[in-house]
């Protein structure tokens, strides 16, 4: 019998997993800083939940079914909708209400590059106010987040669904909601779709002359200044959020920042600014983080008084962007204890239990193996210093303390290795 895997899932090895800790330590100290509490939402919802957000055809795109009460559940796609849900639901929470949430997510899709059906995502939204200024928040949010991971190539593609909405109805003469929605899902495929095959697609629901003029002001994007200032020329009173948002990004010091009128976000209930960053050293991985405001869902939810904005960011993606440009290592603190001989080995562990209990990484061998074999280990695995233990040394409650990287060895009494180490290594991860 062959044991595997359903199609679209896969086992996060160790050397991700340890990237994908790294990845949620930035989370929870970006979240620090920006004041936004950590919480997680129910990973099953019932059906009409998950629903209330997207309609009775997300069944096909999520894991849904019966529980054994015949209820119908389904796994959570996103951390939003259990966000938003908890939110409107404690009527007693203090407004603005800033959450943050890490865990894992199901999706029925297509499994491609850097999607898989059980994945993980960090997410950051702010309710309450339905100001520019959470809008700018969430994305300095953004953009302080990939650069504490080291990713200061990535760039914040900034859209907004009431600039785009204004043209469509305004310029382009298109009344009726329904069409404007689908000119709105036909914009936001144009990062996936050339406009022969959007066309195409659209050619039996929508005028073509009007998708096809939509598509060429979806094309609008690059430098602040010279897309307001083309903006500008279509007289849309909706592009001053725009305007005021880019000023306040400004005076955050965010960098990197695109407009592009193409971003419009495919979700319905997507209201005004929308964005979504991408990391240059790998295009074909797209949006390694995407959100904007939804103040329709805590409507639907019955808070229309709530604003809400947020975003969300995948780790699968993340991880690959890291790998791509080569992952910055966390700082070491690691410390490898070998003994010469099994008399000694007890010894051994309690230095290294005492080393744990100082906040360093410490590793023993359990197997017994030889002092050659214990320290070919530790060479393997990069350790900066091993402490061995030996008879001799032990006998006068001293230890030789090797520093892997240069080859030198000291004598030192337990009590100064340990000691040693905790300066050295601490002092060395602050210099980092």
């Amino acid at each position: 019998m062959k044991f595997s895997l359903p199609r679209g899932f896969r086992d996060i090895p160790p050397e991700d997993y340890a990237v994908m800790e790294d990845i949620r330590g930035a989370f929870i100290e970006t979240c620090r800083l920006f004041g936004f509490n950590l919480m997680e939402p129910s990973p099953l919802e019932m059906l009409e939940t998950l629903e209330a957000k997207s309609g009775p055809s997300i069944r096909d795109e999520i894991f849904a079914f019966r529980d054994k009460s015949g209820r119908e559940v389904g796994l959570r796609f996103d951390l939003t909708v259990g966000l938003t849900r908890w939110v409107v639901s404690n009527r007693s929470l203090q407004l603005p209400a800033k959450i943050g949430s890490f865990a894992g997510l199901w999706r029925y899709d297509e499994p491609q590059y850097g999607r898989y059906r059980w994945f993980y995502q960090w997410d950051a939204e702010i309710f309450g106010p339905t100001t520019v200024d959470a809008d700018a928040e969430v994305i300095d949010f953004t953009y302080t987040l990939f650069t504490k991971l080291g990713l200061s190539d990535v760039s914040v593609h900034i859209g907004d669904r009431r600039v785009v909405s204004e043209y469509i109805g305004k310029i382009l003469g298109v009344e009726d909601d329904s069409t404007l929605a689908e000119m709105l899902r036909a914009l936001d495929k144009i990062k996936k779709k050339s406009k022969e095959e959007i066309l195409e697609e659209y050619a039996s629901r929508i005028d073509l002359s009007k998708l096809a003029k939509l598509l060429e002001f979806g094309e609008i994007s690059g430098g602040v200044e010279d897309v307001l200032s083309r903006v500008e020329e279509y007289k849309l009173a909706s592009a001053s959020a725009l305007v005021e948002l880019v000023d306040m990004l400004k005076q955050r010091e965010v960098k990197n920042i695109v407009i592009d009128l193409s971003i419009v976000r495919g979700l319905d209930y997507y209201n005004g600014i929308v964005f979504e960053a991408y990391t240059q050293s790998d295009p074909a991985l797209g949006a390694l983080a995407g959100g904007g405001r939804y103040d329709i869902l805590p409507a639907i939810f019955g808070r229309p008084d709530i604003g809400a904005t947020g975003v969300a960011g995948g780790v699968d993606r993340t991880i690959l962007a890291l790998k791509k440009r080569g992952v910055k290592k966390v700082c070491e603190r690691s410390v490898y204890v070998a003994y010469v001989n099994k008399e000694v080995s007890s010894a051994a562990q309690k230095i290294a239990a005492a080393l744990r209990r100082e906040g360093l990484a410490a590793e023993v061998d359990l197997g017994n193996r030889s002092l050659k074999k214990q320290l070919e280990v530790a060479a393997k695995r990069n350790t900066p210093y091993v402490i061995i233990v030996g008879p001799k040394e032990l006998a006068a409650n001293k230890v030789v303390l090797r520093d892997m990287r240069e080859g030198r060895e000291e004598v030192k009494t337990v009590v100064e290795a340990v000691n040693y180490l905790k300066q050295i290594l601490k002092a060395s991860c602050a210099a980092e």
